[in-house]
C-alpha cells in the first residue's frame, strides 16, 4: 500500500498588509517537516477579512499573527507536472498572537485563497547546514520580509522585515524576483540563532539562487515578527 500523507492542521505565521503571506510553522516530524511560504488573499462571507486583519495589526501594533487552518495535506499545495494543485483554498481561524499560546481569535472562519506558492521544500535530514546565515526573501519592494532558511535540527524559525539600502547595488530585489523567493546569504554571520538578524542591523547579502550571483546588496533590518527555536530543537517533536 502507498504511504498516504495524513491530513493535519498546519499552523502558519501571517505577514504583510499590501499583500498577505502565510509561512508554515514547521517541525522536524512528518507531516510537518516542510518549509513553505504562500501569497494569499483572505476572505469572509460576512465581513471584509483583509480590513479586519490589517486594522487589528495597525491598531494593536502586535507582531505575531497566526492562522489555525482546517486539516489538509501539505503535498496538495503543489502541482504534479502538467496538473493543477489539488488545494487552492482552505478555511481556518485567524489569531492575534500564537494560536497555541494564548492568542486572541480575530476571525473565524476565514477563507484562504492561494495566489502563489513562493517556496516549498521538504526537509532532508541528510542535508548539510549552511556555514553562513541564509534567508529567503519575499514580499514586495515596499513591504519586504526575510524568513530563515531551515535545514536540520537543531534549527530556528525567524521572520523579520527588511528594506534595501538605496543605491547599494544596481540590481534591486524587484517584485518579480521576490515572487520566486530568492535565497540570500548574509556575509559574516554563522547559521545559528545568536547570529540571526536583529532590528537596526545593516548587512551585506548575496544571492544564492533566484538572482544574479555577482551582486552584493545592502539591507537595513527592520521589525522582528517571529522567532522560534523550541519546535525545531530535535528531529521529533509534538505539541
Amino acid at each position: 500500500m502507498p504511504n498516504v500523507e495524513p491530513k493535519a492542521a498546519h499552523g502558519m505565521l501571517v505577514l504583510g498588509e499590501e499583500k498577505v503571506y502565510l509561512s508554515h510553522l514547521p517541525m522536524f516530524m512528518d507531516p510537518h517537516a516542510v518549509q513553505y511560504i504562500l501569497e494569499v488573499t483572505l476572505n469572509s462571507a460576512t465581513s471584509d477579512a483583509l480590513q479586519i486583519y490589517t486594522k487589528d495589526r495597525r491598531t494593536t501594533g502586535a507582531a505575531v499573527y497566526t492562522l489555525d487552518p482546517e486539516p489538509f495535506r501539505i503535498s496538495d499545495l503543489v502541482a504534479l507536472e502538467g496538473q493543477q494543485p489539488k488545494l487552492t483554498s482552505f478555511t481556518g481561524t485567524l489569531f492575534r498572537g500564537h494560536f497555541e499560546r494564548g492568542g486572541t481569535e480575530i476571525l473565524d472562519p476565514v477563507t484562504v485563497e492561494v495566489q502563489r506558492v513562493i517556496h516549498f521544500r521538504h526537509f532532508d535530514h541528510h542535508a548539510s547546514r549552511p556555514a553562513a546565515l541564509n534567508y529567503l526573501a519575499f514580499g514586495k519592494r515596499s513591504e519586504l520580509f526575510l524568513a530563515h532558511w531551515i535545514t536540520k535540527a537543531p534549527d530556528f524559525d525567524h521572520h523579520i522585515g527588511v528594506r534595501q539600502v538605496s543605491g547599494s547595488a544596481s540590481t534591486v530585489l524587484t517584485d518579480a524576483i521576490l515572487q520566486k523567493g530568492p535565497r540570500l546569504e548574509i556575509a559574516g554571520r554563522a547559521d545559528r540563532p545568536n547570529d540571526r538578524l536583529h532590528e537596526s542591523d545593516q548587512v551585506t547579502v548575496k544571492f544564492l539562487d533566484g538572482g544574479p550571483a555577482d551582486v552584493d546588496l545592502q539591507l537595513a533590518i527592520g521589525r522582528e515578527f517571529y522567532e522560534e527555536e523550541g519546535d525545531l530543537a530535535t528531529e521529533m517533536h509534538s505539541h
